[in-house]
């Protein structure tokens, strides 16, 4: 059985900041080349460096909805958090880092912390993580 899965939303301006940073190195690297070699290399290197890390932190991102827990994937990182510890569950546009793509997000509290996730389906996605959370026996505040 399939559980519903809600991808991250991507906001442009994010895409525009990654993607020039990556590009200005990499034109960096070519204008290099015929200069210094080596700082050329530097530069290619440090361009495909951000893009593995990207790619090793944010590449998938999404957040599941299991029987028992949320699973939020962001690249090679999981967090569970079990429907019964969470307290909270509020639209934000809260800039601190975490595993979301957009500022558009949703603030989860849970035993005392807070995790920020970026649903592409904002509204359906508080409502489901709800519903889930009360079945489950959860308090929401």
């Amino acid at each position: 059985m399939s559980h519903p899965t809600y991808p991250s939303k991507v906001d442009a301006w994010l895409v525009a900041v990654l993607a020039a940073a990556i590009g200005f190195t990499l034109l960096q690297g070519v204008w290099l080349r015929s200069v210094s070699p080596s700082g050329s290399a530097v530069a290619f290197g440090a361009a495909a460096f951000v893009i593995l890390l990207l790619l090793l932190v944010a590449v998938p991102c999404r957040y599941t909805l299991e029987p028992d827990h949320l699973l939020i994937q962001a690249g090679l990182t999981r967090r569970r958090i079990a429907y019964r510890d969470i307290t909270a569950i509020a639209p934000s546009r809260n800039p601190l880092s975490s595993p979301a793509l957009s500022l558009r997000r949703v603030k989860v509290s849970y035993g005392g912390r807070f995790l920020l996730v970026s649903p592409r389906e904002r509204e359906r996605f508080i409502q489901e993580l709800r519903e889930r959370v009360a079945a489950d026996g959860g308090r929401l505040g």
